[in-house]
């Protein structure tokens, strides 16, 4: 990648700073930096330091050397910064959105396990579900190269028009027009599509908005939610294909056409475009995917088993426990799933538990 990327890291504790500092300057290499946010080398004059947090940091992240940044990654947890004492990634956040600039966030302290999906309500950053500080460089190096190749190819399809619809400019950049239709229709009663940028007086200052933007909505709904895209567990319960099953290299390769490569795609947690792998199953006229690799693969592959009765088979995706769900033994429809996300669902005995979360 040509475009040079540059990620500001904001955490306060130094032995941590270190150990992710390091990590995102190893996953980086060679296409960018990574430049620590140091509070204690601020020039600021006393009257600026009486300035609220939110326009002191957004008059410093336009300044040398953290001006042009790609990404900010920030721990949740930023009360001990030197002379910013007390402040938080709300705060942050708040720049972010102001400078569209995309924000990672993660939680080194010990947090629930469904601390990924309750952030869903904190809309404007990403929160990084990790295994230790060298994922949390690897996932953050990710989203930078990820918004870094949105911004890279994005004024090849800035729309001239406002028949143009955000949907059609992200299927577009994703070079699957014929699913503007079903990228559309994640947008529908989707909160975020309120702020979808106005066009700007400088075509850089657009581009930049929009990809803030469009990355957004690509990694925290498109990417996030299964429907159009599906993860492994969601595509091999789609199929009906046991997850283990799936897992198998011999079995990847049937559907590797269907792999999805576009902005954020994981080799570690790979997608799948739905849509490709009807076409794979129908184009050797098997009535699921199971038929299909029985066919192809000679070792023994089960079906999807729901995780809640597993004499029923599966077909869905439980968004908390992760795991393949059927429909008679879970609920979809909650209001903060995209619209598009019909393979989405909650297991009943998760809904039982999460409710007061879940606004259902």
């Amino acid at each position: 990648m040509a475009t040079k990327i540059k990620v500001v890291l904001f955490e306060d504790t130094v032995e941590t700073q270190a150990k992710v500092l390091k990590a995102l300057t190893k996953h980086l290499k060679p296409h960018g930096l990574v430049i620590p946010f140091q509070a204690r080398r601020l020039t600021e004059t006393p009257s600026d330091r009486e300035r609220t947090y939110e326009a002191r940091l957004t008059d410093i992240l336009t300044r040398p050397p953290y001006h042009g940044a790609t990404l900010i990654v920030a721990d949740q947890n930023l009360a001990k910064s030197p002379t910013f004492l007390g402040l938080s990634v709300g705060a942050v956040a708040a720049v972010s959105k102001t400078l569209a600039i995309p924000l990672c966030e993660y939680a080194c302290l010990p947090v629930a396990e469904d601390y990924e999906w309750r952030r869903q309500w904190e809309k404007g950053r990403i929160a990084l579900r990790f295994r230790g500080e060298d994922d949390i460089g690897r996932r953050a190096a990710l989203a930078a190269r990820g918004f870094a190749k949105i911004a890279a190819q994005l004024p090849r399809f800035m729309p001239d028009s406002a028949d143009v619809s955000p949907g059609m400019v992200l299927a577009a950049l994703l070079g699957k027009p014929e699913y503007s239709g079903k990228i559309t229709l994640y947008g529908v009663g989707e909160e975020r599509l309120s702020e979808v940028p106005a066009k700007a007086r400088q075509a850089a200052q657009q581009v930049r908005r929009m990809t803030h933007f469009l990355g957004y909505w690509l990694w925290d709904s498109l990417l996030r939610y299964p429907g159009l895209l599906v993860n492994q567990v969601a595509a091999a319960s789609y199929l009906n294909i046991e997850t283990a099953g799936f897992g198998k290299p011999t079995v990847q390769e049937v559907f590797k056409k269907a792999l999805y490569r576009g902005p954020f795609a994981d080799t570690e947690r790979p997608q799948w475009w739905r849509g490709m792998l009807d076409d794979i199953v129908s184009g050797e006229d098997c009535a699921d995917g199971l038929e299909l690799v029985r066919k192809k693969v000679r070792s023994r592959i089960e079906r999807s088993r729901c995780c809640v009765d597993p004499s029923k088979r599966a077909g869905y995706y439980c968004i908390i426990s992760r795991q393949p769900v059927s429909l008679e033994n879970s609920k979809g429809g909650l209001s903060w799933f995209p619209r598009g996300a019909d393979l989405t669902r909650i297991s009943n005995p998760m809904l039982e538990e999460y409710v007061p979360w879940l606004g259902a």
